[in-house]
């Protein structure tokens, strides 16, 4: 009978404590901050060209804006550079809000991509095979 009872009184207590486990008060908000903005002192792009997912030098890579706002497709490049021997290539004097588009004119073909602030103030932006 003792252990009836100790088993009756462990379950008894496991659904209280699951009872007041769960919680019905909404959670306090946390602090969140308004649009993000680009930052006017970032005015650089690192672009990284690969083949095959190795890193490639001299590579050109070009550099436009997109077409239209609607088509985020490259458009008349007006600055292009070679990448060097890290696959690695910098663009500068670039304008914190605008977007900007890089091709790689690869040996068979072409990679481009088209960035918001978002993207090249940020990250890297990889292009190639």
């Amino acid at each position: 009978m003792p252990k009836r009872l100790m088993i009756v009184l462990c379950v008894a207590a496991l659904a209280v404590a699951a009872c007041h486990s769960y919680s019905s008060t909404t959670p306090t908000p946390s602090f969140s901050p308004g649009s993000p903005a680009p930052n006017p002192s970032i005015k650089t792009a690192h672009i990284f060209v690969t083949i095959n997912g190795e890193p490639r030098s001299k590579v050109p890579v070009q550099e436009s804006t997109p077409r239209s706002t609607s088509s985020p497709r490259p458009g008349k490049p007006f600055e292009t550079l070679l990448t060097n021997k890290k696959g690695n290539v910098k663009f500068t004097g670039l304008k914190p809000a605008k977007t900007y588009c890089w091709v790689a004119l690869l040996p068979k073909g072409k990679s481009f991509e088209c960035a918001g602030w978002e993207i090249w103030q940020t990250t890297e932006i990889t292009l190639g095979t």
